[in-house]
């Protein structure tokens, strides 16, 4: 036996397992890489909604602002739309995208107005017109301005302008509101609306109207739910056909005027004649 021959095809051997397991392990961490790299990406979207002539994109954590202003004009336009008899089911179906941190809240807020018994003892019933809608890339707030219209049994009917302002949040693939204000007017409250104020009064500008960059907390701002912009004067609702009722009782029955007699026409039609 050629021992020279066994000692080199020896090492021969034992370069190539070491080639063979560096292989192994190089293939087996490309295999981990690729297990992760696939359960962390995640489906792309493409909507083509009804209302809109343009395609909307939502992503697992984001979305294109034509899905956002969509998604914050059908809520907008759900929140701006109670009849008595419906107001239960669009109570429920708003209430399934408002965000945890504001869910209670906004809840409570909706239902007190529901349950007001001005607004319940007038028969009224509030419909909402979108007049206008701006998204605010720097915040993701959009802002859905129009007119808020209640009308009472009576037909009277009573409008002011007013503007939903709504937070909007992709987690998961699905949108969720992260703070829904309404306020009286046309005036958006932006970023540059916060500024004037707070350099006029000193006030300190909420974190949901700061925008990412500048945000403790990018992800989940501080929480904000107030419809108080939706609330009308109670004196406006106060029943007007009792009151109409009552002004028909108190006012003097009109007296007729009296018919001209033979005489008086006559001598209206001898004038004519001269």
């Amino acid at each position: 036996m050629n021992f020279k021959n066994a000692i080199r095809n020896m090492g021969q051997l034992q370069a190539m397992t070491k080639s063979m397991l560096l292989a192994n392990v190089i293939m087996a961490a490309g295999l981990v890489y690729a297990i992760v790299a696939v359960n962390g990406q995640r489906e792309r979207v493409i909507l083509v909604p009804p209302n809109l002539d343009k395609r909307a994109e939502i992503a697992w954590k984001a979305a294109d602002k034509e899905y956002i202003k969509s998604f914050a004009l059908y809520i907008a336009v759900l929140v701006g739309n109670m009849q008595p008899k419906s107001s239960a089911v669009i109570l429920d179906s708003v209430s399934a995208f408002m965000d945890p941190a504001i869910y209670h809240d906004f809840r409570r807020q909706l239902l007190t107005l529901i349950e007001d018994p001005v607004f319940k003892a007038s028969g009224s019933v509030i419909s909402f017109i979108p007049s206008s809608i701006q998204y605010e890339a720097e915040t993701s707030r959009v802002f859905v301005t129009g007119t808020i219209i209640t009308s009472t049994s009576g037909a009277q009917k009573y409008q002011k302008q007013v503007t939903y302002e709504l937070g909007v949040l992709i987690r998961e693939g699905r949108p969720w509101v992260a703070h829904f204000l309404s306020y009286e007017g046309t005036i958006p409250r932006t970023v540059g609306w916060h500024v004037n104020l707070s350099t006029r009064e000193g006030k300190d500008i909420p974190e949901y109207a700061l925008p990412y960059k500048m945000r403790k907390n990018s992800e989940t701002p501080a929480p904000a739910a107030d419809l108080s912009g939706m609330l009308m004067d109670e004196s406006a609702l106060a029943v007007p056909v009792d009151q109409t009722v009552a002004r028909q009782q108190t006012d003097p029955a009109p007296v007729a005027a009296p018919a001209s007699t033979p005489v008086q026409e006559q001598q209206v039609t001898d004038k004519e004649q001269k």
